[in-house]
């Protein structure tokens, strides 16, 4: 490509981590040029990140197929970001970062989200207000939910790329309001990890919540300022604590 500022808002950016998941020097890193979190994953490959893109897109692939046999259509391209974001592994610094994004690709988790119906959609209006209500088990831990929505396009050489801003919070059993985890793009803190708070830059939001307690939990999705009306997606998951699976990579 040539030129500058090619840093478009609704593709997904995917970088290239090691064995381990630490990122790898020749991986671009974030933020872009006003602020938002790119790349929004990563993969591993230690020859380039064309590598880690071609392991997300195989992914991308496998998730269509399974949509698809599920509901007789392909699905939404919004859907699949918020499943694959969900599902990948947190690595490099604890939450979202520069670096590696919202985390390392976990295929079987990104899948095992769709199959079990965890995930949702809506259509939101400004100033409208859209609720979810989840039962998550005493047993669990670690929720994880990611909003996602494909946002209009900006006007050429805009400050900000957003057009569409969407809110998302939850609401825990104790009555508790817990908001996105934002990055500060200034330069001096590129290596914090991020706050709790609204985020009015990115059109992609991220809940976690380690420590759970057995209830309903509502997520709420707010359209703080929306043209006309804006479709989103989000996928949500959690950990459940004395639980052990195994699954053997071969067929024998």
């Amino acid at each position: 490509l040539t030129g500058n500022f090619k840093m478009a808002k609704n593709v997904l950016v995917v970088g290239s981590v090691d064995t381990v998941g630490r990122a790898i020097e020749f991986s671009s890193k974030g933020p872009a040029y006003d602020g938002r979190i790119k790349p929004e994953l990563v993969s591993y490959s230690v020859a380039g990140t064309s590598n880690s893109a071609a392991i997300v897109s195989g992914t991308v692939s496998l998730l269509q197929q399974a949509y698809k046999e599920m509901n007789g259509e392909l699905p939404p391209s919004a859907l699949i970001k918020a499943l694959l974001i969900n599902g990948a592994a947190d690595v490099g610094r604890s939450g979202v970062d520069f670096e590696t994004g919202f985390g390392n690709l976990d295929a079987y988790a990104s899948i095992r989200t769709l199959k079990d119906g965890k995930y949702r959609s809506g259509t939101i209006a400004s100033s409208e207000t859209q609720n979810f209500i989840i039962s998550v088990p005493a047993e669990a831990t670690n929720l994880k939910v990611t909003l996602v929505w494909h946002d209009l396009p900006a006007n050429a050489n805009d400050a900000m790329a957003l057009v569409n801003d969407l809110d998302m919070r939850i609401e825990t059993p104790s009555a508790e309001v817990v908001l996105p985890w934002v990055l500060s793009h200034q330069p001096q803190s590129l290596q914090q990890i991020g706050e709790r708070g609204e985020d009015h830059l990115n059109n992609i939001e991220q809940i976690t919540i380690t420590e759970l307690q057995g209830g309903d939990y509502t997520i709420s999705i707010g359209g703080h300022s929306v043209q006309g009306a804006q479709d989103y997606y989000l996928a949500y998951q959690w950990d459940v604590l004395e639980s052990f699976q195994w699954f053997y990579p071969t067929a024998s």
